[in-house]
């Protein structure tokens, strides 16, 4: 998760990136499927419109792969804890990227 924290704070122009698409995409589908399971109000739109350049410059094959392999993550991860406290977590360490 630390490296979630890191990538969502760098949401830039693709010729100043300092992530990789794989890892941003990968984050992305994890607080995407966070938003759905933890029924946030809100998704930051920038983290959106970076997702959606990732996925272009990465291709579909891979951006998916990246994107369902995040959102698995994240439904491990609230397996194994309980899901309020991973949601309250996530809302506390991304409340730039979700709202609850």
């Amino acid at each position: 998760m630390a490296g979630l924290i890191l990538v969502c704070g760098m949401v830039a122009p693709a010729a100043s990136r300092t992530f990789a698409c794989p890892d941003f995409l990968r984050m992305h589908g994890f607080l995407r499927q966070a938003t759905a399971a933890c029924r946030f109000s809100a998704f930051n739109p920038a983290i959106v419109e970076q997702a959606r350049e990732c996925f272009e410059e990465v291709g579909s094959s891979i951006g998916a792969t990246e994107i369902y392999s995040g959102a698995a993550k994240f439904d491990r991860l609230a397996a194994y804890r309980n899901l309020d406290a991973v949601c309250a977590g996530l809302s506390t360490k991304f409340p730039t990227v979700v709202r609850p």
